[in-house]
């Protein structure tokens, strides 16, 4: 990385002197120390790390929605230009937390240098020489305080939530809260637990769900499903963006009814074929647009009727850093090791299909399946278009969706009444034009009729 700030030797000065010659497979968890991480969570280092956007993804990327824009967060990004201002910051929240926790900075200080090998195995290409034993601890107490402070300012817990305004101000909020949730700015979850048991007293945590799970429902706003999957997940979250995937992607149960035998290879080459429609194509075909009770992005479903049909999608909220969020679970999707099937890649590349002009975004927005704080539809639009998915995709996700759309909208029988509307009754002139066109026909016919049967 380099840059002054990769130099951590000031900083370490009052530490206590460790030895960083020691070999990196010796155990560095005292006796029965084990047993208190297993109880926080996943252990530190289970074969999962925590990779780097690939470099193909980055250059194509021009926006860099993957560099954090206000602080780091761990060694990837350490020390990166324009992120000092917040360094200087997190020095002195983990000064807060130190005092108010009533115990000397070297106590959580020596936690994490206990663990510190298992914490530099959670990530790629950090090696001793990078960063010495000493260093990469106190990076870690100090980037992990800092995320711990934010995270309770989201929730309403912090005690100090002024500081930030007071540091930093306002206008690094848009661009703090998307830098936690960055892939290259990551922290171990494992990390976090252990600091917020040091912090927390027992009775606090008894009386409350788990630190992560109060960020992920309240801070994040997440579903309430988000604690079923973590409970029947075994290999927990490594980090919060895994943890915010799982909460968009996986579903409680599979349970949703639109299960069928796919057809021949003939007919999934012919629905494949042609290109899906936007949300006015399906319209004019008569098919109507419901938000579900879902906030799993796999959760569409369809139906069709005699004459109708409706389309269910989960409710999304648009913000300024949607695209960013969704760049690096895309990202994440892509990183060696994943098992993640393009959930997020495939979901994107269907919004965007649907999503071809602002009127199908005012559409989605009506029927309250988008909620945007932009300033206006085309904004929404030009944002799902520049995410990008790298020409990605899994077909299989929705697939059985697509073809029963499809379906519906060949069937001449199905959509001849829907299109008979639209071209009729889309506004008051057509229908009218309509009304008069037929009082002209009705009465050239009666014309006809008496020109050639006159009344004796």
């Amino acid at each position: 990385m380099g840059g002054p700030w990769a130099d951590l030797s000031t900083e370490l000065k009052g530490y206590p002197s460790q030895d960083n010659s020691r070999n990196a497979d010796e155990s560095v968890i005292p006796p029965g120390l084990e047993d208190e991480f297993s109880q926080q969570g996943p252990r530190y280092f289970d074969g999962r790390r925590i990779y780097r956007v690939p470099d193909a993804l980055r250059k194509k990327n021009k926006e860099d929605c993957y560099a954090p824009k206000m602080a780091s967060f761990g060694p990837y990004n350490h020390g990166s230009p324009g992120l000092h201002v917040a360094e200087k910051f997190k020095a002195k929240v983990l000064e807060i937390f130190v005092s108010d926790s009533g115990r000397p900075r070297n106590f959580f200080f020596n936690k994490i240098f206990e663990v510190i090998d298992q914490v530099r195995n959670c990530y790629d290409g950090i090696s001793i020489d990078k960063y010495k034993d000493c260093a990469l601890a106190n990076m870690m107490l100090q980037d992990t305080f800092f995320l711990i402070y934010l995270m309770q300012r989201s929730m309403g817990e912090s005690k100090y939530p002024e500081l930030l305004d007071e540091h930093l101000g306002m206008s690094a909020i848009p661009f703090l809260y998307p830098d936690m949730l960055l892939l290259d700015n990551q922290i171990p979850l494992s990390v976090i637990n252990l600091l917020t048991s040091l912090i927390y007293s027992e009775e606090e945590e008894e009386q409350e769900s788990p630190f992560i799970l109060r960020f992920l429902l309240k801070g994040l706003k997440m579903d309430d499903k988000i604690t079923s999957i973590l409970e029947k997940d075994e290999n927990q979250p490594l980090h919060l963006l895994d943890a915010c995937w799982r909460g968009a992607a996986k579903e409680v149960d599979n349970t949703q009814g639109n299960k069928e035998v796919l057809p021949a290879f003939e007919d999934l080459r012919r629905h494949f074929s042609r290109p899906f429609r936007s949300v006015s194509d399906l319209k004019a075909k008569g098919i109507y647009f419901k938000p579900n009770n879902s906030h799993c992005v796999k959760d569409i479903k369809f139906q069709s009727w005699t004459f109708f049909g409706q389309l269910q999608l989960p409710t999304l909220l648009v913000d300024i850093s949607g695209k960013v969020i969704f760049q690096n679970m895309i990202a994440f999707e892509m990183s060696p090791g994943s098992t993640s099937d393009l959930v997020i890649t495939s979901y994107i590349n269907f919004m965007k299909s649907l999503i071809a002009s602002p009127k199908d975004v005012n559409d989605l927005r009506e029927e309250k399946i988008l909620i945007s704080n932009h300033d206006n539809d085309e904004q929404v639009m030009k944002e799902f278009k520049d995410i990008d998915t790298y020409g990605l995709d899994n077909l299989q996700i929705f697939d059985q969706v697509k073809m029963r759309i499809n379906a519906h909208c060949s069937s001449k029988a199905k959509t001849w009444m829907a299109e008979l509307a639209h071209t009729y009754f889309r506004n008051p002139w057509t229908f009218i034009g309509l009304l008069a066109a037929s009082f002209l026909l009705f009465l050239s016919t009666v014309q006809a009729y008496y020109a050639k049967n006159p009344p004796k």
